[in-house]
């Protein structure tokens, strides 16, 4: 055989090789391509799911939203990219899937009156609660998927809360990057780290979030890190102002929080800090912020250059059912206000315990030295 010989045998040999392994690849990445479309159920909606050799890749991909969902869909995404390992493609084992990046993608969730929180109940069926455990979502199949790092670029998220407000109250963040490492399914067993930075939509201006973490999802433990600077007061001034008092005109905030969570035990640490506040006065309503006299917050701002900085803790079993995150931290930033401006709130605290469970009655006629509102304040919450 002459040396042309070999070389051209060798590259024939080469060439069938590579396309015999690219030939697996696909044929492989076919069985994916069946999973992914059932996965994403009968009512998904998409332009194209396509094999490349990059993986699966769906593009075009909509979830419509069912009837009485705030939002006309409950995902949008222009493109979805799986990239599987091949070898675990065809050893029978657990699908194990190196990365998923999703282009541009919408997500709206919806909490609703009793705190319960919806996310993609059209793909995954039931919600999970403050005070209750999610129901696992059924699934047409067992086998183990692993996935290393799911990708957000570009994305944007609504959350609906109608805790606070009717029609639900709306926070939309925009221009979303988010990363989440090491999940598992179904089971959802093992902590899966997340870093996500965002743009925090606002009525004058806008602001930012970064929030990173742990969070082992079958469970619910987890340890979380929140920062926000410069978020508009006024979209989530239902949080702070309940009916019965002036509303916000103006306002910024920053937040730094640390919150763990460990057998449904909620231990959180944090600080806010709220600046260049304007609010309103009303006929018929109490010019009270956090039951505390408008004029006494204002003058209180001015004396530290415009800002208030409040500190405050939180703590309590989230599986209780009377637990209520909401006046949790009402409770505590209208008694760190009081504190801080140097309002008598006399034994608001004393005695209730944690401040996640319904604490209003339990402070009693204590709460009236906040300037008389307090009461009224929490009573205004939806009755579970």
């Amino acid at each position: 055989m002459s040396p042309r010989t070999r070389v051209l045998w060798l590259a024939g040999a080469i060439a069938a090789g590579v396309l015999a392994t690219l030939g697996a690849y696909l044929a492989a990445v076919s069985l994916l391509q069946g999973k992914v479309a059932q996965a994403l159920g009968p009512g998904s909606e998409m332009s194209a799911l396509r094999v490349g050799l990059e993986g699966v890749v769906v593009e075009g991909l909509r979830i419509p939203a069912p009837s009485g969902w705030p939002a006309p869909d409950e995902l949008r995404a222009e493109r979805v990219a799986v990239a599987p390992r091949l070898s675990s493609l065809v050893s029978g084992d657990a699908i194990l899937i190196r990365s998923i990046t999703v282009d541009a993608p919408y997500l709206s969730v919806l909490r609703s009156r009793d705190g319960r929180i919806a996310v993609l109940p059209e793909l995954l069926g039931g919600s999970a609660s403050e005070g209750a455990k999610a129901e696992p979502a059924p699934s047409a199949e067992s086998a183990k998927i692993a996935l290393g790092k799911i990708e957000l670029e570009n994305g944007v998220l609504e959350l609906f809360d109608a805790t606070v407000a009717t029609p639900a109250l709306k926070i939309r963040l925009e221009q979303i990057e988010a990363t989440l490492h090491d999940l598992s399914v179904p089971g959802l067993k093992g902590r899966s780290a997340f870093v996500l930075d965002a743009v925090v939509k606002g009525a004058a201006h806008d602001g930012r979030a970064h929030i990173d973490g742990w969070a082992e999802i079958a469970t619910r433990d987890s340890s979380v890190t929140v920062e926000l600077r410069g978020v508009d007061l006024v979209p989530l001034a239902p949080y702070l102002v309940r009916p019965g008092e002036a509303s916000v005109r103006r306002g910024s905030v920053d937040l730094d929080l640390e919150s763990v969570v460990t057998g449904a035990r909620l231990d959180a640490h944090g600080t806010i800090t709220i600046s260049k506040l304007e609010l309103a006065s009303s006929p018929g309503l109490a010019n009270t912020f956090l039951g505390v006299s408008n004029s006494v917050v204002l003058a209180g701002m001015k004396d530290r250059g415009d800002k208030l900085t409040l500190d405050f803790t939180l703590a309590g079993d989230i599986d209780h059912p009377d637990f209520s995150l909401n006046e949790a931290l009402g409770t505590k930033l209208a008694y760190s206000l009081a504190e801080t401006l140097g309002v008598s709130v006399g034994g608001l605290v004393k005695g209730v315990g944690s401040l996640g469970l319904k604490g209003a009655g339990a402070a009693g006629e204590a709460v009236k030295g906040v300037g008389g509102a307090l009461s009224d304040l929490f009573e205004s919450k939806p009755k579970r």
